[in-house]
């Protein structure tokens, strides 16, 4: 099982929020480096300032078709999400509080990824169902 807390991890929306606040004339790149029909990679760097030569910090994110649940319709938003995330975050400081890169919603994945399988008592939750709703659900 999984030993952290969710909790000291920042948000991506969270990441941005302070880069732009901070660094308002700043930019943000992101590049495509492969897609394939179950994978996507990005590239994102970040730029204190719109006019800068060279990014003040570069990381990469990586994703799979169907990997989690927002990966089966959305995995390549998802990982140019973290891409940015992970970048950002490279900036060290409020971007980063405790040396935490990675973002909450990556960390949100190792706990679905690493935690120990439910034991559900099926008879008893069909015993539950009332209606065709209930079924559904």
């Amino acid at each position: 099982m999984a030993q952290f807390n969710l909790s000291e991890y920042q948000t991506v929306q969270e990441r941005l929020d302070l880069f732009w606040a901070k660094y308002s004339n700043g930019r943000l790149n992101l590049e495509l480096v492969s897609l394939t029909d179950s994978q996507v990679v990005f590239k994102a760097e970040v730029y204190l300032h719109k006019d800068d030569i060279y990014p003040a910090a570069v990381d990469f994110a990586e994703e799979r078709l169907g990997s989690s649940p927002v990966n089966k319709t959305s995995f390549v938003e998802n990982c140019a999400t973290s891409a940015y995330g992970r970048a950002i975050s490279a900036l060290g400081g409020e971007f980063s509080p405790k040396g935490k890169r990675p973002s909450a919603q990556e960390m949100s994945k190792v706990a679905r990824l690493t935690a120990e399988p439910v034991e559900r008592n099926w008879t008893v939750a069909l015993s539950n169902i009332n209606d065709i709703e209930g079924l559904r659900s």
